[in-house]
């Protein structure tokens, strides 16, 4: 544990928490694929995502809040799930859900600048 914590401590805290946004991304990438063509490696590469995700997010809190961590995370993570959803997989919203994801995303990013 200590040799983890100490190559992740080298990179800055954004560093971490784009890298941890960019493997849930690709967890949830190839969950959906999963859901379309149930191949094992499509569910493999998900779980794989999902733990790369803490993995790369654990060491955040050694240095920064929850809040701020789990804010940031969750922006950079909404954007890309967007980009997967509405750009990749061609899935569609109604308006109340558009709606809805721009005050959800307006709000991150509130929460995101008034804690610095």
């Amino acid at each position: 544990m200590q040799i983890y914590i100490a190559l992740l401590s080298k990179l800055p805290v954004f560093v971490l928490i784009l890298l941890a946004s960019t493997s849930v991304i690709a967890g949830d990438y190839f969950a959906k694929t999963w859901s379309i063509d149930q191949r094992p490696v499509w569910g493999m590469l998900a779980l794989l995502g999902y733990f790369g995700s803490g993995f790369f997010y654990l060491p955040t809190l050694l240095r920064e809040g929850l809040v701020i961590t789990s804010v940031l995370w969750s922006l950079v993570s909404i954007i890309g799930f967007l980009i997967i959803g509405l750009v990749i997989f061609k899935e569609s919203l109604d308006t109340l859900q558009m709606v809805g994801v721009g005050f959800g995303v307006v709000a991150l990013i509130i929460l995101a600048f008034a804690s610095h």
